[in-house]
């Protein structure tokens, strides 16, 4: 099955005959004024879709809308910078069960903070095995001490009694995470440790966009699966906040985005003018000057 992301600005999504057509938009001029014809620029077999990635002002008519409901597919929308606005998903799960044992779960303070130390240590290894393989083949660039303090700091956590001591003790490895994290990319990439609303320097902006897809496809897959994505266990209730799907991602971070964005910048495969600068200071990666659309199959 394949999740589409669209890019295309000012195009839209139709349905025909069990297909789905990304259009663009132009008017004629004909013997009836005002009739709006489309160029088809890409189609699928809706059966073949999972997910779609919608981004900046792209139209998605009401057909095509009913059509992607019915077959269960969810459709995310973004802002043309990559902020996750909402989704638009089929009717929840109907496993009542498995949502009432979620519940219960989530008001045991015993679970919650063992389930929570899990991650914790999950995402500390990882900060730690990404830095130290680096330093495999770049001995100079770190130091041992430094990536030693991973070790301390999981051992800290370990034996943290609450979930807000196990955050401070989060918080300090990625704390020193980041300040290493620059290290890894070429010299012309500022990096200066990790900023968000906006994102300042271009590996902060791939970072944010790697995240927030990452997020989406957890918040859907979480809700077809029949959990309920705002019920947490280590990042606790907050209104609007899918917090599981946030406990999630925790796993997924530095195994996808960050070496994703490790590759991308020393591979050359990003250049400066896949980048544009906002108020703020902020950078974000470009998608308004550019005219494409792809496919990501999982």
């Amino acid at each position: 099955m394949a999740t589409i992301y669209l890019v295309e600005q000012n195009s839209v999504l139709r349905k025909t005959s069990g297909r789905l057509r990304l259009c663009k938009k132009y008017y004629q001029k004909r013997k009836t004024p005002g009739v709006r014809q489309a160029d088809v620029l890409m189609e699928w077999p809706g059966d073949d879709i999972e997910h779609i990635m919608v981004f900046g002002n792209i139209q998605i008519t009401t057909q095509a809308m009913h059509y992607m409901l019915k077959r269960g597919v969810e459709t995310a929308l973004f802002s043309l910078h990559g902020h996750l606005l909402g989704q638009v998903t089929p009717p929840a799960g109907r496993n009542i069960m498995l949502r009432s044992q979620q519940y219960s779960a989530a008001a045991d303070p015993v679970f919650c903070l063992e389930y929570a130390k899990g991650l914790v240590k999950r995402k500390i290894n990882d900060q730690y095995n990404f830095i130290i393989g680096f330093r495999k083949n770049h001995p100079s660039v770190f130091g041992k001490e430094e990536t030693e303090q991973f070790i301390a700091i999981k051992n800290t956590a370990e034996r943290a009694e609450t979930l807000d001591a196990l955050r401070g003790h989060e918080g300090a490895a990625s704390a020193h995470y980041f300040s290493l994290l620059g290290r890894v990319l070429p010299e012309k990439w500022s990096f200066g440790g990790r900023s968000r609303l906006p994102p300042k320097y271009p590996p902060n902006a791939v970072l944010s966009f790697a995240y927030t897809i990452i997020y989406s496809e957890l918040w859907s897959l979480l809700d077809g699966a029949g959990f309920d994505p705002y019920l947490g266990f280590y990042h606790q209730i907050q209104y609007g906040r899918q917090s599981l799907a946030l406990d999630l991602l925790e796993l997924f971070r530095i195994p996808l985005a960050d070496r994703l964005m490790q590759r991308l910048f020393n591979l050359s495969i990003l250049n400066e003018m896949d980048f544009e600068t906002v108020g703020k200071g902020g950078v974000y990666l470009s998608i308004s000057g550019k005219k494409k659309f792809f496919i990501q199959y999982h």
